[in-house]
C-alpha cells in the first residue's frame, strides 16, 4: 500500500510541475524541433534531387553505350559479309585461274 501511495504522491508532484512549467519553453522546443526537421527534411530533398540527376546521367550514358554496341555490332557484320564476300571472289579467281591454265596446258601441247 506505501508503494502506492509514494507512486501517487510522484504523479501529482509530476502534474504540478506540469502545470507550473512554462508552456512558451516547451512551444519553444517544439519549434525547435520542428525546424530541425524542415533544415533535414530540405537536406534530403537536395540529396534526392542530385540522385536523380545522377541516375539520369547513367541512364543516357547507357543509351549511349548500348546505342555504340550495336553500332559496332552492324559494323562487325558487313565486315565479316565483306570478309566471305571477298573469299568467294578470291575462290572465283582461283577456278578461273586454274581453268585458264589448263587451257594453257591444252594450247602448248
Amino acid at each position: 500500500m506505501k508503494s502506492f501511495q509514494e507512486k501517487e504522491k510522484k504523479l501529482y508532484e509530476l502534474l504540478n510541475q506540469l502545470n507550473n512549467s512554462d508552456t512558451s519553453q516547451i512551444q519553444k522546443k517544439g519549434q525547435s524541433e520542428m525546424d530541425d526537421l524542415k533544415i533535414h527534411k530540405n537536406q534530403l530533398e537536395i540529396e534526392k534531387n542530385h540522385l536523380e540527376e545522377k541516375y539520369q546521367s547513367i541512364v543516357q550514358e547507357l543509351e549511349k553505350s548500348q546505342k555504340k554496341i550495336k553500332e559496332l555490332q552492324n559494323s562487325k557484320k558487313k565486315d565479316q559479309q565483306k570478309q566471305i564476300e571477298f573469299n568467294q571472289k578470291i575462290d572465283e579467281l582461283n577456278q578461273e585461274t586454274e581453268y585458264l591454265i589448263e587451257e594453257i596446258d591444252k594450247w602448248q601441247m
